[in-house]
């Protein structure tokens, strides 16, 4: 039997090891609650972190879409967009974008849905569709050449039409700045607009190419542009008593006035597409409220009627009205004579240069970071041709030839050269590579005139307007 005095040692014993219990589940609950502050902290600084990365990474995307930031060898259908919108609401703008399906992906849905449909034809039907999609098989260059013939020459008519509209007596500017602006005015729009022509795969619509490169370009020209400057600098066509000094103000004039409404009619069109896509966006997100689908499915333009009949219907389209619009013009050219030097021979050599700009443009442009030599290279060539021709058709006799030449003029090197490509890359280069890219086309364009046309008329023979 313990003793009162053990008892008590006992009971002590037993309340200094309860106390020290109890105090180590403490610190053991205390260590616990700190592992879990600590842990919540770290979580809560990675999502802050994450969430200013992305938030960096947006204001980094967005910065590139304005103008002078970047150029990636960008053709003229993959430059970046020229003015970014600058409001809250319309950020949602930049974030709808379209599946990253790949080409591949997309062959064999088309190849399985064609099996399916095929499954349910008789044989002479599947006979007959497969006999008509080996003739008449259109591949992505295909339509683009397609598209781009078309545009091309809805492009010339749309350049001789207003040139001629703005040829009134009195006139204070030449017609051919507004043909520039205009040009310009359209590629902006078309430059904010990409994603309405964008289909549900990723891919964009070639006629989005034919717009584009194939409307746009061809309504503008480079070389005619050149050739004003030179003739106004040379006080030529028509010659005008003045002093000499008087011939560079008007040089200037051309060149100053020229950029700036095609400079000025990028924006002005960019932020009408901006304002298009905006209420698009805004008009889409509410049906999509209305009917209970949310956001996630917001569409835009063609991408809402994309499919195998929507696409194959375009080919169609730009086969028939392509082929068929070219040879009309090559008919009309061969028996009517009274059209031929103003109109016919231009859209009959239109669209060959209006391909070989596109070929130089896919081709060469990749192949500078920070100058689109692709570009450049069928302004200056098409300024060289120009040149060249004006020269032969002083000297010739024959009216077929003069006509012929006025048409590889007004056609082939109006549309190999353009000014609204020229005007949304100085716009989307950095602002030391603008400055050295549009000086150098400039300088270069109006050397090659001097050297050729001008050395003609000040040593040979004075020009004179040809009537053809």
């Amino acid at each position: 039997m313990p003793t009162e005095t053990e008892g008590g040692e006992i009971q002590r014993s037993r309340s200094r090891s309860r106390s020290r219990s109890c105090s180590r589940t403490a610190e053991q609950g205390l260590d616990e609650v700190i592992a879990a502050q600590v842990i919540e902290e770290n979580r809560s600084s990675n999502e802050r972190s994450r969430l200013s990365s992305q938030l960096q990474r947006r204001i980094t995307a967005e910065s590139t879409l304005s103008s002078s930031r970047s150029y990636r060898g960008l053709t003229e259908v993959e430059a970046p967009l020229p003015a970014p919108s600058v409001e809250h609401e319309d950020s949602l703008e930049h974030e709808i974008r379209v599946s990253n399906a790949s080409e591949a992906e997309f062959r064999t849905e088309e190849k399985n849905k064609a099996e399916r449909e095929m499954g349910l034809l008789t044989s002479k039907q599947r006979k007959l569709r497969s006999w008509h999609r080996r003739l008449f098989k259109i591949g992505d260059i295909k339509e683009t050449l397609l598209w781009l013939i078309l545009f091309s020459i809805f492009g010339v008519l749309a350049r001789i039409g207003l040139i001629s509209l703005e040829s009134y007596p009195g006139k204070s500017v030449d017609g051919l700045v507004w043909v520039q602006f205009i040009g310009c005015l359209i590629m902006g729009f078309l430059s904010e607009t990409k994603d309405m022509f964008a289909l549900n795969n990723g891919r964009s619509l070639q006629l989005y190419v034919g717009l584009s490169t194939g409307f746009c370009g061809s309504l503008t020209t480079f070389s005619s542009w050149m050739k004003a400057a030179f003739l106004a600098m040379a006080n030529a066509e028509p010659h005008n008593p003045r002093p000499r000094g008087y011939s560079v103000l008007g040089l200037l004039d051309e060149i100053i006035l020229t950029l700036c409404l095609s400079l000025g009619g990028i924006k002005v069109g960019a932020h009408v597409g901006l304002l298009l896509r905006s209420s698009w966006t805004k008009l889409r997100h509410k049906d999509n409220d209305n009917s209970g689908k949310g956001n996630a499915s917001v569409k835009l333009g063609f991408a809402i009627a994309s499919g195998y009949k929507v696409l194959t219907g375009l080919k169609w389209l730009a086969l028939i009205l392509g082929v068929g619009c070219w040879i009309g013009a090559v008919l009309m050219a061969v028996f009517i004579d009274k059209w031929r030097g103003k109109v016919l021979f231009a859209i009959v050599f239109g669209p060959l240069g209006t391909i070989t700009r596109w070929l130089f443009s896919r081709y060469l442009n990749p192949m500078a970071p920070s100058f689109p030599v692709g570009t450049f290279t069928a302004n200056i060539f098409g300024t060289s041709l120009i040149a060249l021709f004006s020269i032969a058709q002083q000297r010739i006799e024959n009216r077929t030839g003069c006509q012929v030449l006025q048409g590889m003029m007004d056609g082939y090197c109006g549309c190999l050269t353009t000014v609204s490509t020229f005007a949304l890359e100085l716009q989307t280069l950095k602002r030391k590579h603008a400055w050295r890219y549009g000086a150098a086309s400039v300088i270069c364009g109006i050397v090659i005139m001097v050297l050729t046309l001008g050395v003609d008329h000040w040593r040979f023979r004075e020009l004179t307007e040809q009537s053809c």
